[in-house]
């Protein structure tokens, strides 16, 4: 499931946030918006590989959750209606699928440690990081 799941979860990375830097005085003396995105770009690969690997832990947990929920509405439809097994099987794919595609969302973000090293590994070459977008 999870190698399936992988060119999901590497296309949401292009989604993923990356930091902010502040243009001040000088920004345009180290080499403005290029040197700055080559910068970013070299610093989140460093950071990248000494924090660790692509997290695929939100994904599992996210699908199984939404599975869970999926079945558990699924369910009560089925109750309504009268047809409770097709529902809740419905509904747990359903729900299966909402799940992993935000699991895999989640799995692409940097996590605290990824975004903090980033954000020095920037410092220290003269950036200063204001946010994360």
């Amino acid at each position: 499931m999870k190698r399936a799941l992988l060119p999901a979860v590497l296309l949401l990375g292009a989604c993923a946030p990356k930091p902010m830097l502040y243009r001040d005085p000088g920004y345009e003396d180290r080499g403005g918006k290029a040197a700055a995105d080559a910068a970013v770009k070299e610093c989140r690969a460093i950071a990248k590989s000494e924090v660790g690997k692509l997290n695929l832990k939100p994904l599992g947990e996210r699908s199984v959750w939404g599975a869970a929920t999926g079945a558990a509405m699924g369910a009560v439809t089925g109750l309504i209606t009268g047809d409770l097994g097709k529902a809740a099987a419905s509904g747990a794919a359903i729900g299966g699928i909402g799940g992993a595609g935000h699991g895999a969302y989640e799995a692409s973000r940097p996590d605290q440690v990824e975004r903090a090293y980033t954000d020095r590994c920037l410092a220290e070459r003269g950036w200063s990081v204001v946010g994360w977008r």
